[in-house]
């Protein structure tokens, strides 16, 4: 289950393109003097398309769960289904609330998912990255902290205080990134061609590659 085919592509096909454009500041610098602002506005660009994928992706997939509800009681199987792609959507709070009622064995489910899915709505990593350290989801940061990890950002991190941070050598770092963040875009096929699509299953993975990048430009800008 992937959404609607009348939803919109609009917004996947602005998401792809800046992170593509985000791993390619070489072809366009003779137009951009500052790669660390290029880099870091290309990810903010990709706040309102997220939000408007997720909200799309999420109001769609209410819909089919509430008329197959209509129709009949979810299967095991389906359940489970409608169970991952809300774990995709949702917060960890507002996903325990959904998923509780997804089960065959589920009293007055079709009402009580019907209450609960109009309360809530599709989280939003940049909510999430706004939020004080301390006051971020656990789970959240384990899922940052570990993209951070894979792409080395950790390890770029030590480089860039370890000298000061000249023109050149923030350059340097930045070559590495973006070469890191193409790299485990092609390794998990997160797409960066707008021919591809973007499946709800990616999406903790891509947040969550926006949000290791945006804290590492942020924190070493």
């Amino acid at each position: 289950m992937t959404g609607s085919p009348e939803s919109d592509s609009t917004p996947q096909l602005i998401i792809v393109a800046r992170l593509a454009e985000y791993c390619q500041f070489r072809t366009i610098q003779k137009y951009e003097a500052d790669p660390w602002e290029f880099m870091l506005r290309k990810l903010q660009e990709t706040e309102e398309p997220l939000t408007a994928f997720k909200s799309d992706l999420f109001r769609t997939t209410r819909e089919r769960l509430l008329t197959e509800l209509e129709t009949g009681g979810l299967s095991a199987e389906r359940c489970s289904d409608y169970r991952l792609l809300f774990e995709c959507l949702l917060c960890a709070g507002d996903f325990a609330d959904a998923a509780i009622h997804l089960s065959p064995s589920a009293p007055n489910q079709a009402e009580s998912l019907r209450q609960v899915l109009a309360q809530i709505q599709p989280a939003s990593l940049f909510v999430e990255e706004r939020k004080p350290a301390e006051q971020r989801s656990p789970s959240w940061d384990k899922l940052v902290s570990g993209l951070s990890h894979r792409l080395e950002l950790d390890h770029l991190g030590t480089v860039m205080v370890r000298k000061p941070p000249t023109a050149q050598r923030k350059a340097m770092v930045l070559r590495r990134v973006r070469r890191n963040v193409a790299e485990y875009c092609c390794v998990v096929r997160i797409p960066t061609d707008p021919q591809d699509t973007i499946t709800p299953f990616m999406l903790p993975r891509i947040e969550a590659l926006i949000a290791a990048n945006l804290r590492f430009l942020l924190r070493y800008r």
